[in-house]
């Protein structure tokens, strides 16, 4: 059954008045760079790297579970030492190649552009670390939009820890209800839901899970259907 979202205010012809943006799976397709640097970890430990299709299973829930996961599926368990210096040479690793076959996703930087023009506020939140977000932000031209990029830092919990949606949108200075959340996963979905934030869910992402089985309040195949999922959203709240 889907969920619906408990904070659901009016929304005026002017809503949404922001934006917030999933990174990795929603504005950028990044699995080959993180294929990339994945198997190069994994091949330096004398184990059999994987294809991509296959990483694109392990992506989502932040550096600590891929590289977790990626060594128990080769059978090898690590201590909690052994993973803290495996994560640290992956994230040296990759970032070497952090945008070397990373692409945005069809339409995003249009909707962005549009998003501009008609005065609506945006943000990006993301689990990849603070610096290399605000690198691929810069190199693909987001941060032209984006008013601000929310990334992962010790001491902020992470998805599906609604505290870093919280803390873009007061950055932003936007409440709740004047905001939408657009992300690929059960977590984007769970920070939503937590924060009392309507949320859009897109089905090219990384989720294995299909995006409507996780009860988004609405649901996009492409960004050219995002104007008409705001619309939709809308009338619900009439």
């Amino acid at each position: 059954m889907l969920m619906t979202n408990p904070h659901v205010a009016a929304r005026g012809a002017s809503w949404p008045a922001a934006v917030v943006f999933d990174l990795d799976g929603t504005l950028v397709d990044s699995a080959g760079d993180i294929t990339t640097s994945l198997n190069e970890l994994l091949v330096a430990r004398q184990l059999a790297p994987f294809p991509e299709e296959t990483v694109r299973d392990f992506v989502g829930d932040g550096s600590k579970a891929l590289v977790e996961r990626a060594f128990q599926t080769r059978g090898v368990l690590l201590g909690a030492e052994e993973l803290r210096i495996a994560v640290s040479s992956y994230d040296a690793i990759y970032g070497t190649h952090l945008v070397e076959r990373t692409y945005v996703y069809d339409g995003a930087l249009e909707l962005m552009a549009d998003l501009m023009a008609r005065g609506i506020r945006m943000g990006i939140y993301t689990n990849k670390f603070q610096d290399k977000a605000e690198r691929v932000a810069t190199h693909f031209g987001l941060d032209k939009y984006a008013e601000v990029v929310v990334g992962g830092i010790s001491r902020r919990p992470s998805k599906p820890s609604p505290i870093m949606l919280i803390e873009t949108l007061e950055a932003l200075e936007m409440p709740r209800e004047e905001a939408v959340l657009v992300g690929d996963s059960t977590f984007d979905v769970q920070c939503a839901r937590a924060a009392g934030v309507a949320v859009i869910g897109v089905t090219f992402g990384y989720s294995q899970t299909p995006m409507r089985k996780l009860g988004p309040d609405a649901v996009i195949d492409s960004y050219a259907e995002f104007a008409q999922a705001c619309d939709s959203l809308r009338a619900k709240a009439a």
